[in-house]
């Protein structure tokens, strides 16, 4: 009895693949389930404009596109050019995994080794298979942060009053009494974004961290919002904005990515913000999206809730205390690695990282790598 054939997958990378196939690989991430926007060329337009080139690595079987990543590169100083892969590479459900996974990893092991001097990965939901095959091609744990490597996840498929259920008992009174006390939330559009980065500010200035730029949120929406995966939530008190909420959508999740209010003490006692939340998952489940992602919390957090600690004990910042509020299970995405290919560079980064000034230098590193505007 003949063996069955192991399907022949090929490889190729490009800075400017063909607009066909570019559009086979935007519909490929949005339709694989646990993708992220990060993944869709529209992210590569938006990483650009904070000095961000993309390079496309495609998976083909025969003719068919079966997987693929967008890898972001730029040069940093004193290091050189480096590279990130966030919630990549992505592999089409109906492709054979293991073959694209196989050749994916060895791809991105030759642009580590070759074209960059670092290579940063963080896989996509349920795709544990890329950490361990990077693994085995040299790869290691990391600690970057080039992307969440932990969230809050709420299953959108239960019924409404089942969510309800979920949430605490302060947030479940206000979704009753919202009405009552002037809160309304509307769903948004391009025209209140200057809102969104006004009060995304306040709350940078009130948390102590630099906002991204309003040009850069504009950017932000008018890509992803081309092709619906953006979606704006502005919550009104009497008709005044106090609280907006900026979500993407991908791969059956709506997941959030800005947020911010006004600093008054009635928008905190009646709850703006959470009301902007409820109203997105309200939205999300309507339309037919099966989990809402609450766009991240810390490993040490996620560890700590893991582990069993009381939400009242545990290490958790005040945004992620807010997040663990609607009823939401922790979630671990697969393991983060890199690859810095050259030993002394390797040496001089895992140096840096335990002494004060290196750890800055760091720090610095991952804003320009994470952040939304040219340094």
């Amino acid at each position: 009895m003949q063996e069955p054939r192991t399907p022949a997958v090929d490889v190729t990378a490009s800075t400017e693949p063909d607009p066909a196939v570019l559009r086979e690989w935007d519909a490929l991430v949005d339709h694989t389930p646990g993708s992220d926007v990060a993944q869709l060329s529209s992210w590569a337009s938006i990483r650009q404009e904070s000095g961000f080139d993309p390079l496309y690595v495609f998976a083909h079987e025969e003719d068919r596109l079966v997987g693929g990543a967008l890898v972001l590169e730029r040069p940093l100083p004193m290091i050189g050019r480096v590279g990130y892969v966030s919630n990549g590479p992505v592999v089409s459900p109906a492709a054979p995994r293991e073959p694209v996974v196989d050749r994916l990893s060895a791809a991105m092991e030759r642009l580590a080794r070759g074209r960059l001097r670092a290579l940063f990965v963080q896989p996509p939901a349920d795709a544990r298979d890329v950490s361990v095959a990077l693994r085995r091609r040299g790869f290691r744990r990391s600690e970057s942060g080039i992307a969440p490597a932990a969230s809050i996840r709420v299953d959108l498929r239960r019924d409404i009053e089942d969510l309800r259920k979920g949430l605490t008992k302060a947030n479940r009174r206000r979704t009753r009494h919202w009405a009552e006390r002037g809160v309304r939330v509307r769903k948004g559009s391009g025209d209140d974004i200057p809102v969104v980065a006004d009060l995304v500010g306040r709350s940078a200035e009130h948390q102590q961290f630099e906002p991204l730029s309003a040009g850069y949120i504009e950017n932000l929406h008018r890509e992803l919002d081309a092709e619906q995966h953006a979606a704006v939530f502005v919550a009104e008190i009497d008709g005044s904005p106090a609280a907006a909420l900026l979500c993407t959508q991908c791969g059956g999740v709506v997941k959030q990515r800005l947020s911010g209010m006004e600093r008054s003490e009635r928008a905190r006692r009646d709850g703006v913000s959470a009301a902007t939340v409820w109203r997105a998952m309200e939205w999300a489940k309507a339309n037919g999206y099966h989990t809402y992602d609450f766009g991240g919390i810390s490993v040490r957090a996620a560890d700590a809730l893991l582990g069993g600690e009381p939400e009242s004990s545990a290490p958790l910042k005040g945004t992620e205390r807010f997040k663990t509020s609607f009823g939401g299970e922790v979630f671990r995405y697969p393991e983060p690695v890199e690859l810095l290919s050259s030993p002394t560079l390797r040496l001089a980064y895992d140096i840096s990282r335990r002494t004060r000034a290196g750890g800055r230098l760091v720090q610095i590193a991952k804003r320009m790598l994470r952040g939304g505007r040219r340094s």
